[in-house]
């Protein structure tokens, strides 16, 4: 390694330590100021992630490339308001940083600040100017960007300084969505309280109570309920908010969406309900909770699978959409539903109906629905 090479690697170990004094040192040194590491990070860029303005300055003065561009497109202004560094975004500004610079997911000085939940950097980005409409790579504003992480405070000042409360990203997100997807309450209430649709559905008809349920935040749910939100809405595939918890077995969710009115008889796209899933899913508390509100262990979907050969293992794979539970024996399950379903018959019997058990009873309710055990893979 030759003598500058050495000098180069001080230069970045006194940075990275934050000592001035070092870094006087190396500079005094034959060193390239600009110096690159395995990610294409010069010396300005580790000062500006740190904050150490000293360490800025001396940097800047010996003619460092404040544009330098490391392997992801940061330069040391996005760096800086990337890890809330106001004054350190300031003395980058002050010595004549491109405002306009983005990394290569398109993000700029106020989305960085936004992604990281930086209030006062994105504040100071608003009034160089910066645009609150703008969009990444992903087509999130910062106003998504901010929700997504769950930072409340800097989503208010997004929504007072203009941002649009619906505005989709290229999945056909918006920032409730978002919020949703992540579980913050807090975030998901404020944007409500603003006006957000609660309804607004993506590019796959996923509400936001449906991204909810499928991340299993539990409390979150309990907050779009009691905003009124449609508890029986269904995506593309007609899957319900009700059959996406069951498949993840998440009982204080499935809790939640009955005690709402949540529809137990409605079937997905393929004509699997919320039994089928919990059934897959080996969710025992929750094969019991929907046969107690009337859910028909006999309904079959259009392969003529029902809850009951599903809980038997009849099936060589589990209903469509909904995962097949690695654990258990399901014979509490198969219990359960058989003494159900001979109950039923009796029943049937005893009063000379002829209705078909696995009739339609969703009201009026076109079924329409397919997955929901599975996680969204679209982000």
């Amino acid at each position: 390694m030759s003598r500058v090479q050495q000098n180069d690697l001080l230069l970045h170990e006194a940075v990275i330590k934050n000592e001035p004094a070092a870094v006087i040192e190396a500079l005094q040194r034959p060193t390239d100021v600009n110096c690159r590491n395995n990610y294409g990070r010069a010396p300005i860029h580790w000062a500006a992630s740190r904050g150490n303005v000293d360490i800025m300055k001396l940097l800047i003065e010996a003619k460092c490339d404040i544009e330098a561009a490391d392997k992801f497109g940061m330069r040391p202004l996005l760096m800086a308001a990337w890890h809330g560094h106001l004054e350190a975004v300031k003395t980058l500004v002050a010595a004549g940083a491109c405002l306009a610079a983005t990394n290569k997911k398109h993000n700029d000085l106020l989305q960085c600040a936004c992604s990281r939940g930086s209030l006062d950097v994105a504040a100071y980005a608003l009034s160089l100017g910066s645009n609150v409409q703008g969009c990444d790579a992903a087509g999130d504003a910062p106003l998504a960007l901010a929700s997504r992480a769950g930072h409340a405070a800097l989503v208010e000042l997004l929504l007072e300084k203009g941002a649009y409360i619906d505005a989709i990203n290229k999945v056909g997100r918006t920032a409730l969505h978002v919020a949703c997807e992540g579980g913050h309450c807090t975030t998901a209430a404020l944007l409500i309280d603003k006006g957000a649709s609660r309804e607004a559905r993506d590019n796959s008809g996923r509400t936001p109570l449906h991204l909810a349920a499928v991340h299993r935040h539990t409390e979150l749910v309990r907050v779009l309920l009691e905003s009124q939100c449609h508890v029986d809405a269904t995506d593309n595939n007609g899957v319900t908010a009700l059959q996406m918890a069951c498949a993840q077995g998440c009982h204080g969710i499935v809790e939640h969406l009955l005690e709402f009115g949540a529809n137990v008889h409605l079937q997905n796209n393929v004509g699997s309900s919320a039994l089928h899933a919990a059934c897959a899913a080996d969710a025992t508390q929750i094969v019991e909770l929907l046969l107690a509100r009337g859910a028909d262990p006999t309904v079959t979907d259009q392969w003529s699978q029902s809850p009951v050969s599903v809980a038997g293992g009849a099936a060589e794979s589990p209903p469509e959409g909904f995962r097949r539970a690695a654990r258990g024996s399901f014979s509490a399950i198969l219990d359960l539903l058989t003494a159900t379903a001979n109950l039923d018959q009796r029943q049937d019997h005893s009063d000379g109906s002829t209705t078909p058990r696995n009739e339609d009873k969703s009201g009026g309710h076109s079924p329409a629905a397919n997955e929901g055990a599975e996680h969204d893979s679209e982000r």
